[in-house]
């Protein structure tokens, strides 16, 4: 039962190969050239394997950016919410925790201060507290605090518009409206009238990974910066003009300066300091948390646990150096590459090019396309994406060698395959053996394609194999020699009798050959035969193939110096 249906699957596939006659390189070339145009477009059918693909190359550089040794994060951790807890309480600390410090960090004159927490209520069991933290955080230009935004859809129940807060930008060319937005400000004056604010909200892409930082948003015209956009106006870098950028990863988390934050600030209430006294001078402190316990984290390419200050510290160190990456999208120009691989490659299979030729060229090409993506990330700021022509190319090379090797090999498995205990009768069988004089090795592929489609085209049913080529033996007494049958499928009974239509046979074989050979100018000649192949007869049938084959090979040389072109 078993053997039956591996047979019929190879008669499925006998009857398609036959009638396909290499169309199905053009066809899987069309189908492929579709998926590239609409990937193109709006579907995005591998914008997944786009963004894994950059994760990947992200996190295997060989060639980091080191982070900035100016940015220094003061890192509010367990250890510091367990060593403050004794004189301060829980978190959130009193205010003025944050005053004291802020003053004596100011002492060393840092290039800026950003504060990565959102004092977004006031603490309404010290307000003293709070009104000495107002009063410190507007005496220094160079403070920088966060505001959160939130969804747009909350945008109608909100009373506050840009137009209120300080700080918020226009976008050139556009008129500004007074429309509600949805944000979260700090509750402190001192801080709102500085205008030293910025939105500090990571977006991850679509399958929860943090890989861009946006730069500002627009809002009915309003320009509404992210926070290290905010510092970047300020201190008067060049920033980009996109809504959002690829942050360019300096490593793993910990690749930035950082210093526990209750042990600063302890040093700081001492007589007798013992850290030095420029620590913090000329460099952008970042005061934020990686306690787990303040659940600031987010998945990134570098780590599934990758703290918010570290990202924050990442863009910060972007916008400052002006490296962040860029990505090249040209979706078209990349689409006309992963055309030209398809139809290239599709060329080569229907035109019979040496199969090992094919993938060497492909591999090639492959590699050369992922060392370019690779190379972009590594040696440039600019991220060439080139998964769509790698993708899809692959995808039409997998397919189209897997029916090359069914077009090469399943004709002569449907011969011997077929074969069903409990059937007797035979196959008629037409074999030729065609020789062509000086046929070099290389041209062999390409002659077996042509002159198998060829001569399907005309009659479908042949099977053209070359007879292999080694130093010496079998291949050396038989090379630029090629094998050429017809079995019909029906099996029948009876008293076989040479048919008078294989002369018909012959002539098609000797035309088509005489085409192929005269464009070379080749020397050509053609042995023929036919007889039964016992059906249901595994052993007969093997000694009467390889009789008919041995006579095909007599009138080969019968033939020497008749076909001659």
């Amino acid at each position: 039962m078993k053997h039956s249906s591996v047979e019929k699957l190879i008669q499925i596939g006998y009857r398609y190969v036959t009638r396909s006659k290499g169309r199905f390189y053009l066809y899987l070339a069309v189908f492929c050239s579709l998926l590239v145009i609409l990937d193109a477009g709006s579907t995005q059918l591998v914008s997944g394997m786009k963004l894994k693909t950059f994760d990947v190359i992200m996190k295997n550089r060989l060639l980091f950016h080191q982070a900035d040794s100016n940015i220094v994060i003061i890192d509010i951790d367990e250890g510091s919410l367990a060593a403050m807890a004794t004189d301060y309480g829980r978190w959130p600390w009193p205010r003025q925790v944050f005053a004291e410090f802020l003053e004596i960090l100011q002492e060393q004159e840092p290039e800026a201060v950003v504060f990565d927490i959102l004092f977004s209520d006031p603490d309404i069991y010290n307000p003293d507290s709070d009104a000495y933290f107002n009063e410190v955080v507007g005496m220094w230009p160079n403070t920088f605090f966060p505001m959160l935004r939130l969804a747009p859809q909350n945008d109608d129940a909100s009373q506050v518009t840009p137009g209120m807060i300080p700080g918020m930008g226009t976008i050139p060319g556009q008129s500004q409206l007074d429309k509600g937005m949805a944000v979260v400000l700090p509750s402190f004056s001192g801080i709102l009238a500085s205008g030293r604010i910025g939105t500090n909200n990571v977006y991850p892409d679509r399958d929860g990974i943090v890989r861009q930082y946006p730069i500002f948003r627009n809002h009915h015209g309003w320009r509404i910066p992210s926070l290290p956009a905010k510092i970047g106006d300020t201190q008067g870098w060049t920033l980009p003009q996109k809504q959002d950028v690829f942050l360019n990863w300096r490593g793993k988390p910990g690749a930035f300066q950082s210093v526990r934050f209750s042990e600063v600030f302890q040093d700081f209430l001492r007589r007798d300091r013992q850290r030095p006294s420029n620590e913090f001078t000329s460099k952008i402190v970042i005061i934020g948390s990686t306690a787990s316990a303040l659940f600031d984290t987010k998945p990134t390419p570098m780590a599934r646990i990758h703290p918010g200050v570290e990202i924050l510290a990442t863009a910060i160190d972007n916008l400052k150096n002006g490296d962040w990456i860029t990505q090249v999208k040209n979706p078209w120009m990349f689409t006309l590459l992963a055309l030209g691989l398809i139809w290239g490659t599709a060329f080569a299979f229907m035109t019979g090019v040496n199969r090992k030729w094919i993938d060497g060229i492909f591999a090639s090409s492959q590699a050369g396309l992922i060392g370019v993506t690779f190379a972009s990330l590594n040696f440039s700021t600019f991220y060439v994406d080139l998964t769509a022509p790698i993708t899809t190319g692959l995808i039409y090379f997998s397919l189209a060698r897997v029916y090359a090797y069914a077009e090469a090999t399943l004709m002569e498995k449907y011969v011997w395959l077929n074969v069903e205990e409990g059937v007797d009768g035979w196959q008629h069988a037409e074999i030729m053996v065609l020789h062509v004089e000086d046929l070099p090795e290389a041209s062999e592929s390409h002659f077996l394609t042509a002159f198998k489609r060829d001569l399907n085209n005309r009659k479908p049913g042949f099977t053209v194999e070359a007879f292999p080529r080694k130093p010496a033996g079998i291949g050396r007494a038989y090379h630029d020699m090629f094998l050429i049958y017809y079995v019909e499928s029906a099996v029948k009974n009876g008293q076989w009798v040479p048919r008078t239509d294989g002369n018909t046979t012959r002539a098609l074989v000797q035309e088509e050959a005489q085409a192929l050979c005269a464009k070379e100018h080749r020397v050509w000649r053609i042995g023929f035969c036919q007889g039964a192949l016992p059906y249901g007869q595994e052993k007969g049938r093997i000694q009467a193939w390889q009789h008919l084959v041995m006579k095909s090979m007599l009138d080969l040389r019968e033939q020497e110096t008749r076909q001659v072109s």
